[in-house]
């Protein structure tokens, strides 16, 4: 029920005396579409602004069944103004006040550049013509989808607030970006990130940094692959370098998920930390590098690649920027072996095509191993080559015998032609020369019993190839496995950097 009265407030008269005096104008008190009462200003005249009151009842019982707009209100309010309370509920959800402002000044632009004064002003093919004449104009695909990620973010605000229905631009999309990349970034190779770190560490300051402190900064940076803002804000305490599971903890206002990340320390890495910290006899909430700027970081590491004679833009158009040792992070971890779903949650991308396509770069190096795997197919020489080609092939890979003992062999030509063709008798050690024979009589023995006699004996040949199918199938190992152990086994040492 509407209730209508007058605000009463104090006031000093023209003695200094407080006196309590009662308003010219009347107000309203009521329950809205939304639920929630409101306060509405009204006239001097008690029964006009009674019968406002009414009229407010009644549309607001009206809206309630759908019988009419129940956000007019909210679509004759200007769109600045939701806008303000837009920055302020970022703020309020926890954002970062310059992460809020940049969602605001985007979202604002193309709300000003429209034209756009009121919600029933807003219009899909405005926003994107407009975004189309400053692509047009030189803005990136990418950029451009971030404008209309940001507009689209207030208008869904909008409806989660109550304040309007629907979003009238949900339905565009933002283009590819792939097409348009303004940047392209490479990995720095193992020889490069070596190069780099021992010419920096010799190298004079700059950049309010020591060649030092600089060498640390990119080393803890391509073994984390940590962003430019959170390597600025690691603090000695978010260190755990005491336990023997060391460890690095990231806050969640700085990490570009939000949320907070406790990653993993390599152990060499928490040596050299540890001697640092004990040489800079620093407190424990004081930051790693005091004097980064995750700004610059860009130019210092420039300034740092010239200096070791490593080229900033590579021939392909590719840059080696401060976020390329995120690149080099992830291709490490691909040229180790390790698994892409381990690459991913180490890097803390939300998916692993972001990993494997955008992060792990492939070289030469690992473009050829995959063509060494290959199997070898035939000559296409003259008939004889041919001929003679196939009498050399053997075994169920269809690949060629070799005659060199230090070449590659299958593991089934290691094998034994008796019972104990699935027992690698490699591994017998310290046993007599008798021992050896007694085991191959019983073998033999053993293989007679096993054939029996007649016509239900097997011939030698058919058991021959069924032993080699079972043993190929136990101990068949592709070259392509075997790179990728020998990778695992020993990846790419720098822990003398």
């Amino acid at each position: 029920m509407a209730s209508i009265f007058r605000q009463k407030y104090t006031k000093k008269d023209k003695s200094g005396r407080t006196v309590r005096k009662q308003s010219k104008y009347w107000y309203i008190d009521y329950k809205a579409a939304d639920g929630r009462r409101k306060r509405v200003k009204g006239f001097k005249d008690k029964q006009a602004t009674a019968q406002l009151a009414a009229q407010l009842e009644l549309e607001a019982e009206q809206a309630q069944v759908g019988m009419i707009d129940k956000y007019k209100e909210h679509r004759k309010r200007p769109l600045q103004a939701h806008m303000r309370d837009f920055k302020q509920s970022l703020l309020d959800k926890g954002d970062t006040k310059k992460h809020a402002c940049l969602v605001y000044n985007r979202a604002k632009a193309v709300v000003d550049n429209c034209g756009f004064m009121c919600f029933s002003d807003i219009s899909a093919s405005k926003v994107q013509r407009y975004l189309a004449e400053r692509r047009r104009s030189g803005l990136s695909i990418r950029s451009s989808n971030f404008y209309l990620q940001a507009v689209k973010q207030f208008l869904n605000w909008m409806v989660a607030d109550n304040r309007n229905a629907e979003n009238p631009l949900a339905y565009l999309k933002g283009q590819n970006p792939k097409t348009d990349i303004r940047h392209p970034r490479r990995a720095l190779t193992i020889d490069e990130l070596t190069k780099l770190l021992k010419t920096t560490i010799k190298g004079r300051k700059h950049h309010n940094m020591t060649g030092k402190e600089r060498a640390m900064l990119y080393k803890l940076a391509a073994n984390t692959g940590f962003r430019a803002n959170e390597l600025a804000s690691l603090r000695w305490q978010s260190l755990n370098l005491s336990d023997s599971a060391p460890s690095v903890k990231v806050l969640a206002g700085y990490s570009k998920r939000r949320r907070e990340d406790l990653l993993p320390l390599r152990l060499d890495i928490t040596c050299e930390l540890a001697s640092w910290k004990s040489e800079q006899g620093t407190k424990e909430d004081a930051k790693l590098f005091p004097k980064f700027n995750p700004n610059k970081a860009a130019d210092m590491l420039k300034k740092d690649l010239k200096r070791a004679g490593i080229e900033y833009v590579y021939a392909a158009g590719r840059y080696a920027d401060f976020h390329s040792l995120r690149h080099c992070f992830a291709s490490i971890l691909n040229q180790s072996g390790v698994s892409p779903k381990v690459a991913q949650s180490l890097l803390r991308h939300s998916t692993i095509g972001l990993t494997m396509d955008t992060y792990t770069h492939i070289g030469l190096y690992d473009e050829r191993a995959a063509l060494n795997s290959l199997p070898e197919l035939p000559s296409l020489g003259d008939e004889s080559s041919e001929n003679q080609a196939g009498t050399l092939k053997t075994g169920t890979d269809d690949l060629p015998a070799v005659t060199d003992e230090s070449a590659y062999k299958p593991a089934y030509k290691k094998l034994t032609k008796n019972a104990f063709s699935g027992f690698d008798q490699s591994s017998l050690i310290d046993i007599t020369q008798e021992e050896k024979q007694g085991l191959a009589e019983k073998g033999k023995s053993l293989v007679s019993e096993t054939l029996g006699t007649g016509n239900n004996q097997l011939s030698t040949s058919d058991t021959e190839k069924k032993n080699r199918r079972r043993a190929d199938s136990n101990r068949r190992i592709t070259v392509l496995q075997t790179v990728a152990l020998g990778l695992l086994a020993t990846p790419p040492n720098y822990n003398h950097l």
